[in-house]
């Protein structure tokens, strides 16, 4: 389980730009793909990825490297535990760029 914010200065302070995920893959492997679609937010590949949008809506004239904080929440090598702590992560955290779409198929672990 982990935990990535954008580190900008004003989303910090409003909060916002906060995605919870769960990977069975190398951590860093998974937080360069956020990082990348951060970066390149238009490209066709991450127009629809979260950060690719947060950083196209929010920082459309961004120069820099994107900021990015990765923080890790919980380890576990069970997917069905993974599956059920991102669940109640996100339910619990309601990260803003975790769609609603992730939120609903997470809900089943839960039943």
């Amino acid at each position: 389980m982990y935990s990535i914010s954008c580190d900008m200065a004003d989303c910090k302070q409003q909060g916002i730009g906060n995605y919870n995920g769960e990977t069975y893959r190398p951590l860093g492997d998974r937080f360069l793909e956020h990082y990348r679609s951060a970066n390149n937010p238009t490209a066709e590949s991450y127009k629809d990825k979260p950060y690719g949008k947060h950083y196209t809506s929010c920082h459309p004239n961004n120069t820099g490297d994107p900021k990015l904080k990765l923080q890790i929440l919980e380890r576990t090598s069970c997917t069905m535990d993974r599956k059920i702590k991102e669940a109640r992560t996100i339910l619990n955290n309601v990260p803003d760029l975790n769609d609603r779409d992730e939120q609903s198929e997470l809900r089943k672990f839960l039943v």
